[in-house]
């Protein structure tokens, strides 16, 4: 769960994007950058509801920031179709890859806006569904290929967590 940063100056506001690595307070006005934050190897500075916040990331989960609301439906339909196909056609091949997919799709239901942490499990499992949409609907999977590219890219970060 990210936690906003209070400000340093007033300790009553919060601070506000005003440009990249540079952030204000929304009540004093008092300026900040990225380096005046000090942060653990697990923490990331992120802006979600216009605040400047810290999330905490676990070793080898990855952040995937939603810009847009359609995403979360998007990765939705693509577990949906997954775990309907499974049914029938082995698409996960554990019990805890359907367990794993059933609950990211509660996820994403329950939090379209993002930011999201996810496991490298969610993100094999996500990356699986993402490809078997691609292979039975080839047209909805060009919906939104940067998006989807992030999420292969993030997976691959998850596994080799090092090289982030």
């Amino acid at each position: 769960m990210p936690v906003p940063i209070p400000c340093r100056a007033c300790h009553g506001g919060h601070y506000q994007p005003e440009s990249p690595g540079s952030f204000h307070c929304g009540s004093c006005g008092s300026p900040a950058t990225e380096s005046t934050f000090r942060l653990q190897s697990d923490e990331r500075l992120i802006v979600h509801a216009g605040v400047l916040q810290i999330l905490t990331v676990p070793e080898g989960h990855q952040v995937i920031t939603p810009d847009r609301r359609c995403h979360a439906p998007h990765l939705g339909a693509s577990l949906t179709l997954a775990l309907r196909l499974n049914r029938t056609h082995p698409v996960f091949r554990q019990t805890e890859d359907i367990q794993t997919a059933e609950s990211l799709l509660a996820a994403l239901d329950a939090d379209e806006r993002g930011p999201w942490v996810l496991s490298p499990a969610q993100l094999g499992v996500l990356t699986r569904a993402m490809d078997v949409r691609n292979a039975l609907l080839p047209s909805a999977s060009r919906r939104h290929p940067d998006f989807d590219a992030e999420i292969r890219a993030a997976h691959t970060r998850s596994r080799h967590p090092r090289a982030t």
